[in-house]
């Protein structure tokens, strides 16, 4: 019995060093003359692939003893074959202007690929165990032998296997500043044309190699060229030294510049073949890389209602106009609607450049839906281009706060109004950025949020009498709704807007919501009775006086929406309603 203990354990700690012997860090980058360049090579050192699903590269800064709690998940790179390398960039965008070629991950700024040259880096596997690490966490690496602030450390071209814990002999590092008493530690800064070699390290195999990619996996509806960029290592191009490359089958063609441009369009999915060949041909063994891609198409889409109905993750085009009821520089983002709905245009990659007011109509928008936090947005993918129309500002829909607690996501995105409400300000005496008061109306209660950037009543006295709110429903954290308002206009002394009633005994119209073109009014005894129905614009579309018997009217020219529908007596409003045309 204690032999097969210990056979069980030799054999565990040998599965166990097998594990850590798989992938190794082998250069971190930090460029001297350019920050945003800054990136993290890890190669698998091993003969088998391995799956880096849940795997993570973390961080520890200022000589903490536990690493950042958001690290870089490293899932994205799928299995990282034998003798393969991954970049994980800070910048993926710059990186790829650098050197040529796009990272396998874009990190962002601020985590484990954007070290400023003292912290601590290392991979995780699936089981939280450390598998490989650059540095003594606890130990700020300023003047250690782990600083190579804008410099680089290499990994030794002797190491076989990675290391869980720190042992600077493994490491050759440059840094701005001397450090005594290491082992392979350079006085020298370093910039990009100098020495960083991604996708390369001095200890892998001297067998040629081809790395090809493109900046990503599906591009956006419009896309009429995508560049397929590779590196080629222990291999050089030129002369009858080439890569070949072919295109969905096609007829194959030669290079030696990288990038490759690939004519492309809508709809369409993309498969390129390249492969090294030399005077004699295909070389032994084969090294061939394959890159796919797809360009996705928008589907048309009459109106916002439409749109939000659709399936997220999709490319849409809107083909109707719709109006921008707010807009601010955070993200660039809008707020637009039409008479079926209203939806919030996220546009944080600046795709939109054509300068806009507020009221000015945008028609052919393009983009992908998708949500954040539960608020459904339309991220463009192109500039949409002039205004197709000006001064068309929405009128906000009178609301009550009961309806917005019952149906806050009938509202999200939309410009409503609620009348006679009492605000709390208990959270602060004034409107601070960020802070949330409860707004009350009879006993119901709904939550006002000062969300906006730069808004103007900002530290303004919250008003302690009963107040009207004119603001956009928006959603934060799956189902926390609010009220926002745009500036200080928003708090109007009166509401001169038309109010949606939910008294259905108000005004009796059928079939509402209306399918064939066709609504039946109702018989009123007054002579002088009239129906007046308004777009959500607040124009009059129609107009006609009620008799004592019931009679129709023809809707069917009119866009398919929400509209406002009043009953005036003696020309004094009566009551209001809306009426749904489908």
């Amino acid at each position: 019995m204690g032999i097969m203990k210990k056979i069980t354990l030799l054999l565990t700690l040998l599965c166990t060093t097998i594990s850590f012997g798989q992938i190794i860090i082998t250069e971190l980058a930090d460029p001297n003359n350019n920050a945003s360049a800054r990136y993290v090579e890890i190669y698998n050192i091993s003969s088998s692939d391995v799956d880096l699903t849940d795997w993570e590269l973390r961080r520890w800064t200022n000589g903490n003893a536990d690493p950042q709690t958001s690290g870089i998940d490293l899932t994205p790179i799928g299995t990282l074959a034998a003798g393969e390398f991954a970049i994980i960039a800070a910048n993926g965008t710059e990186f790829q202007t650098v050197f040529g070629f796009a990272p396998d991950i874009s990190a962002g700024t601020g985590g484990a690929a954007d070290s400023n040259g003292d912290d601590q880096i290392a991979i995780f596997d699936a089981s939280d165990m450390t598998i490989d690490i650059f540095g003594v966490p606890g130990e700020d690496g300023t003047g250690t032998c782990h600083e190579f602030e804008d410099g680089r450390a290499e990994r030794a071209s002797s190491v076989t296997a990675s290391a869980s814990t720190f042992d600077e002999a493994e490491w050759n590092v440059w840094a701005d500043s001397e450090v005594m008493g290491c082992t392979n530690h350079t006085l020298g800064a370093q910039d990009v044309v100098g020495i960083f070699d991604p996708g390369s390290w001095i200890g892998a195999s001297s067998d040629p190699s081809l790395i090809a990619s493109t900046s990503s996996s599906v591009f956006t509806p419009g896309t009429t060229s995508v560049d397929v960029t590779f590196s080629v290592n222990n291999f050089s191009l030129g002369g009858d030294n080439v890569v070949e490359y072919i295109v969905d089958g096609g007829t194959p063609m030669t290079t030696t510049m990288s990038p490759i441009s690939v004519s492309v369009a809508d709809g369409q999915s993309y498969t390129v073949t390249l492969e090294l060949k030399d005077a004699s041909g295909s070389l032994t063994p084969q090294v061939i890389e394959t890159v796919n891609f797809s360009v996705a198409s928008a589907t048309d889409v009459s109106d916002i209602a439409t749109l939000r109905a659709s399936a997220e993750d999709n490319f849409y085009t809107l083909t109707g106009e719709a109006f921008i009821t707010y807009q601010q520089t955070f993200r660039n983002q809008k707020f637009i609607e039409d008479a079926t709905g209203a939806i919030l245009i996220d546009d944080d990659s600046s795709v939109i450049t054509t300068m806009y007011s507020r009221g000015d109509g945008i028609t052919g928008i393009t983009g992908e839906l998708s949500s954040f936090n539960g608020q459904l947005q339309f991220v463009p993918s192109a500039d949409p281009g002039a205004a197709t129309s000006t001064g068309s500002l929405v009128d906000p829909q009178i609301v009550t706060v009961a309806q917005l607690v019952a149906n806050p996501e009938n509202y999200e995105s939309e410009l409503v109004a609620i009348s006679d409400v009492t605000v709390d300000n208990t959270p602060s005496m004034t409107w601070d950025n960020g802070t949330e008061y409860p707004v009350t109306q009879n006993s119901d209660m709904f939550t006002f949020r000062a969300t906006f950037f730069d808004v103007d009543y900002i530290g303004q006295t919250v008003p302690t009498s009963s107040t009207n709110i004119v603001g956009l429903i928006t959603e934060r954290n799956n189902g926390s709704y609010f009220i926002t308002a745009r500036d200080s206009n928003d708090f109007p002394a009166t509401l001169s807007v038309a109010e949606f009633s939910d008294n259905k005994d108000s005004i009796k119209i059928y079939p509402n919501p209306v399918d064939n073109g066709v609504i039946t009014l109702p018989a009123i005894a007054n002579n002088n009775s009239t129906i007046k129905i308004f777009n959500i614009l607040g124009k009059e579309v129609a107009s006609t006086r009620l008799t004592n018997t019931s009679t129709t009217l023809n809707v069917s020219n009119f866009a398919p929406g929400v509209y406002l529908v009043q009953l005036l007596e003696n020309n004094k409003r009566i009551s209001t309603d809306k009426l749904v045309i489908r």
